[in-house]
């Protein structure tokens, strides 16, 4: 597993963890250095269980013990961690950055935060249909910031 592949598999995991979505989640990490974590200590983190891994994140997240787990039916946590990958391998060709950029910018987009959320469905849909969205919203905020 690659190292964005792990990430994002950490943020649909822990998104559904705690029952928040991935835009929300991914902010976290970035804010509270979990990502810079995962990517620093890949080598020992990658192969460890999910259940196990969630718990380190909310022990490096200061969580309390105790507070329930939000374990929805219906769960697309899954199928995001999936897609991501390839939806930001395809950011990160098109623009000439990083993967890192790119996940950057599709967490922080519109399209991802719809993506994250499951009442939009595009969970279902391919990664290529989910980069032509977010292609489209930075073709529109390019179009906006001309004016």
């Amino acid at each position: 597993m690659s190292k964005l592949s792990f990430i994002s598999h950490c943020v649909a995991y822990y998104a559904e963890h705690i029952g928040q979505n991935n835009t929300d989640i991914y902010e976290l990490f970035k804010r509270e250095g979990v990502i810079d974590f995962l990517v620093s200590d890949y080598d020992d983190l990658h192969g460890m269980g999910m259940e196990y891994l969630m718990q380190m994140i909310d022990d490096f997240l200061g969580r309390k013990r105790g507070i329930p787990k939000c374990n929805q039916t219906g769960s697309h946590a899954l199928v995001r961690a999936i897609l991501v990958p390839e939806i930001d391998r395809l950011i990160s060709e098109k623009y000439k950055i990083s993967e890192m950029e790119a996940l950057d910018k599709f967490y922080t987009s519109s399209t991802g935060a719809s993506f994250s959320d499951d009442e939009t469905g595009l969970y279902g849909q391919s990664a290529l249909h989910i980069f032509g969205l977010y292609l489209e919203e930075m073709g529109d905020k390019l179009e906006q910031e001309e004016r």
